[in-house]
């Protein structure tokens, strides 16, 4: 029923974004972030080669996927809540 909580969702609070809009961040992506405090399109949006270089070290075997599925590209467009270029470039492709 309704009362059995998925183990991998945390407590969101009101200024968390659903970072799973993020192609290629899925749910258990989303989890390892959270621990990391990482819970905002525009924590991502803000990321340089050592944030990038220093997380991707943190994922385990999705290691790769920030810098392969653009994450930082997408999550600026979504942090800046521009829903017509985030689909014009990454809404299409799967």
């Amino acid at each position: 029923g309704p009362d059995i909580v998925p183990t991998l969702t945390t407590p969101r609070d009101a200024s968390a974004d659903d970072l799973t809009r993020i192609k290629g961040l899925g749910p258990r992506l989303a989890a390892l972030l959270g621990e990391m405090g990482v819970t905002t399109f525009a924590q991502i949006a803000a990321w340089d080669e050592a944030d990038i270089a220093r997380i991707d070290g943190q994922l385990g075997r999705f290691a790769g996927r920030i810098t392969r599925d653009q994450w930082v590209s997408q999550a600026r467009l979504l942090a800046d809540r521009d829903e017509s270029a985030f689909s014009a470039q990454f809404g299409r492709n799967g």
